[in-house]
């Protein structure tokens, strides 16, 4: 039986560290607004039944607008986002489409998502009940105090920087966000049911699929396409 699965994009980035009046979602990568390849890859995939984007109240007509241009099919809802990107997450979930196996989360600000990272994302968590991607530290850690000095070095060798897609059993992301109290928020959907000792599983992702973050990582983005 094939799964049913519904993937989340939040996208309601300012874009304050890019410097620019445009919002992220719509700065232009290669000719084409940054959410354009999060969705193309979604679609690409062939594993995805329906996506939700949340974004601004006043960008939703163009995140619609979008959708058209591009002839984006399986982008069912554009729905209001949060104050924050979790509060985001919450109105998708709350506008899920019947009772889909996965949940996919995906964040708009990363372009470089393939879809070998979706397709096994979706995999692991139909197996394990949740996924994240992710890539070995390459860099040597410091744990600071609070007067920036360096307390020790930490052990690089079990550090994971997480990326997205972070994927989950329907149920288990629901539940998780359920019981997230008022106020909370998380920058990871994985780290709300590891609170709840929720095991995730790694899967290994890629260095390509940066977070676009200053004008630097649109450089970046630029060139790896």
């Amino acid at each position: 039986m094939s799964l049913s699965v519904t993937a989340i994009v939040p996208a309601g980035g300012s874009g304050s560290r890019l410097g620019l009046k445009t919002k992220k979602p719509f700065v232009m990568l290669s000719g084409k607004p940054l959410l354009y390849y999060s969705i193309k890859a979604l679609e690409a995939s062939g594993v995805i039944n329906e996506i939700i984007v949340a974004a601004e109240e006043s960008q939703i007509h163009r995140v619609e607008a979008l959708v058209r241009r591009f002839g984006f099919r399986k982008v069912k809802k554009v729905v209001v986002g949060g104050s924050t990107r979790s509060g985001s997450v919450k109105n998708c979930l709350d506008a899920l489409t019947g009772d889909p196996d996965i949940v996919l989360i995906h964040d708009a600000a990363r372009p470089m998502v393939s879809v070998r990272m979706i397709r096994e994302s979706i995999r692991l968590a139909s197996k394990y009940g949740a996924c994240v991607v992710a890539v070995p530290e390459s860099d040597t850690i410091k744990l600071g105090d609070r007067l920036g000095f360096v307390k020790r070095t930490i052990d690089r060798r079990n550090v994971f920087r997480a990326q997205t897609p972070q994927t989950f059993k329907a149920v288990l992301i629901k539940e998780a966000y359920e019981g997230l109290g008022k106020g909370r928020g998380a920058t990871d959907d994985s780290s709300i049911l590891e609170d709840l000792g929720i095991k995730i599983k790694i899967l290994p992702g890629s260095y390509r699929n940066i977070k676009i973050t200053t004008r630097e990582d649109l450089k970046i983005a630029e060139a790896l396409l």
